[in-house]
């Protein structure tokens, strides 16, 4: 945990990593440069903040170099063409996504599941980039972002933002603003999205949330749409999918749409 508030307090993932190096051994990485400039890292370099603790078996670590930022710590699990990048909540740690990305690769996909750095606000889209790009690099051929409250609004915005191709959405909790800080009107990015897209909310959840919910997913322009308000529920993001009543329906939902978009 002592590593992951280093990193918000803008210290190199990198700079860690060499001084735990230099005491005990350490992880070994590729320090050599990509064909862009940037060092990069190797593919099965472990992750050392809250991700070190809940990587399941199998999965794969590492870290993206991003412009302007700190290194981001990611596993990946799964080994399909189409990923889904998996984004938490604020404030809040990448574990809770550890099962979904378990049970998304377990149906023929790759999730990545990664933990944000230091970046805020629409610099944040920078780091869900370095993400995308990098799973890319190893041989995806389609991107879906997911996210809960927070990290719902951050894959959004990048479906509408990146500058690599997104295939989907799903967008769980979030709406009217994003950022705790920043306080981003969402509404204006929503209208731009035009890949098949999953919003997802609980109706005991926060009214205005819920209310704004609503208007996001109508101003998707996309054909392939749904949203589904979960009735009784006051789960939050990724606790919807745990949800006696509207998980199973937020499950089909979902790998449904991977299921349409893998074609």
């Amino acid at each position: 945990m002592w590593v992951s508030e280093l990193r918000r307090a803008g210290v190199s993932v990198a700079l860690i990593v060499t001084v735990l190096m230099a005491g005990c051994g350490g992880v070994s990485r590729d320090a050599a440069s990509s064909p862009d400039g940037s060092s990069s890292v190797a593919p099965d370099a472990r992750p050392t903040g809250d991700l070190a603790g809940c990587a399941p078996s199998g999965s794969t670590g590492f870290v993206v170099p991003v412009p302007g930022g700190v290194p981001v710590e990611a596993v990946s699990i799964g080994t399909g063409k189409l990923a889904v990048i998996l984004s938490h909540e604020w404030g809040a740690s990448p574990c809770p996504w550890v099962p979904v990305a378990s049970r998304v690769a377990a149906q023929g996909y790759r999730a990545v599941v990664w933990e944000y750095g230091v970046l805020t606000g629409l610099e944040r889209v920078k780091e869900l980039q370095a993400v995308v790009d990098r799973v890319r690099r190893a041989g995806v051929t389609k991107v879906v972002l997911a996210g809960g409250s927070v990290g719902g609004c951050l894959s959004m915005i990048g479906a509408s933002e990146l500058t690599s191709r997104v295939d989907g959405v799903v967008v769980l909790s979030c709406a009217v603003w994003y950022d705790v800080d920043a306080q981003i009107p969402t509404t204006q990015y929503a209208a731009k999205v035009t890949v098949p897209t999953l919003y997802a909310v609980g109706d005991q959840d926060n009214a205005t949330l819920v209310a704004g919910v609503r208007i996001d997913a109508g101003a998707v322009t996309a054909k392939d749409k749904t949203l589904l308000v979960v009735p009784g529920s006051f789960a939050h993001g990724v606790a919807l999918f745990g949800d006696p009543t509207g998980g199973p329906q937020l499950w089909q939902d979902f790998l449904g749409l991977l299921d349409r978009i893998a074609g």
